[in-house]
């Protein structure tokens, strides 16, 4: 697909007075611009007369997510919070919060303006070796994350209520989640395939014992670079993170795919961990239940969103022939 995602359905701006309301204590507001790139929460950046610029982020209507997507933006606010003390990761800084619903009907934070361009619309302006080193800065940027770690493996919102003690227990809770998703938006979307994999893979998730932070969702469209070097500005849209293995956030913006890691992103995880990234057959088969999973996910999801159009048929093929791929790997 081309151009801009629709956008969903239950997404809600600020207005322009809401906007001055909110960004008060920053400054009078100039110029609101609605962000592009996303199709799920609403954003837009704000000039103030000062000169400075934000972002302002929404939430959006509950009763239109899955399961893992509950309360996204408070979550975001949490893990950015915890990132503003973590050296080697460009995450935007929280500046004002309101969750009240008492002036707005929507959560809101306004968040500081990353310099750069998203890589997904900047990937064609740079040279391979450009594109290399994002590649090889966005490993290291998912190795600084691995620092930060939690009590319990899971999202974190509402105290882990989509969580577990071990990784094994989290990851059949999401699938259990998933497949009641599935069942309530009517989507064939192969969960009990999905099941069967958990079963196969089971051994090899106890083989994760330490809950880390992991952006699930660092694919291009999350990544700020500067085009001209390659350098890796910004890394955004946190509301998915969760607590748990390394190597689902090394995956994360290769859901599309059944095939290895891009190797500079590998290298730059190996040298800020300055470890070797296992990739046995265990590392590999995990690998594949996460991407599986995802395409799950992605198929599910789309009842909810209410998206149409004849782009659809060639973002189901997508995931369904790679759905098929992965199943033959995990043998169900």
């Amino acid at each position: 697909m081309t151009g801009p995602l629709p956008l969903f359905p239950t997404q809600s701006p600020l207005t322009r007075a809401e906007l001055e309301e909110l960004l008060a204590p920053l400054g009078a507001v100039a110029h609101v611009w609605p962000m592009e790139g996303g199709s799920f929460s609403s954003v837009q950046s704000v000039e103030l007369h000062s000169g400075d610029a934000v972002v302002v982020k929404t939430s959006v209507s509950e009763d239109r997510l899955l399961t893992y997507e509950r309360d996204l933006l408070r979550a975001e606010r949490d893990h950015l919070r915890r990132l503003e003390s973590v050296a080697g990761v460009p995450a935007p800084v929280v500046l004002i919060e309101d969750f009240s619903r008492d002036r707005f009907e929507v959560d809101v934070i306004a968040m500081t303006l990353l310099p750069g361009m998203a890589w997904v619309e900047a990937t064609e302006l740079m040279t391979a070796e450009s594109n290399d080193r994002a590649l090889t800065e966005v490993g290291g940027v998912l190795a600084a994350l691995g620092t930060v770690a939690a009590p319990r493996f899971g999202f974190p919102a509402h105290g882990f209520a989509l969580g577990g003690e071990t990784w094994p227990a989290f990851m059949a809770a999401l699938v259990e989640a998933t497949a009641a998703d599935a069942e309530r938006w009517r989507v064939d979307a192969g969960a009990d395939r999905l099941a069967r994999a958990l079963e196969s893979v089971r051994p090899d998730l106890a083989e994760v014992t330490a809950p880390t932070l992991v952006h699930a969702d660092l694919w291009h469209g999350n990544v700020l670079v500067d085009p001209s070097t390659g350098a890796v500005t910004g890394v955004v849209d946190f509301e998915r993170s969760l607590y748990g293995d390394p190597l689902w956030g090394l995956a994360g913006g290769e859901t599309h795919s059944s095939g290895p890691l891009a190797a500079a992103k590998v290298r730059g995880y190996e040298a800020a961990t300055g470890l070797p990234l296992v990739m046995d057959a265990a590392a590999r088969r995990r690998i594949a239940l996460y991407r599986l999973w995802s395409m799950t996910v992605q198929e599910i999801e789309l009842a909810p969103r209410g998206y149409s159009g004849d782009w659809l048929d060639g973002l189901l093929a997508s995931i369904r022939a790679n759905r098929e791929r992965l199943c033959h790997i995990l043998g169900v």
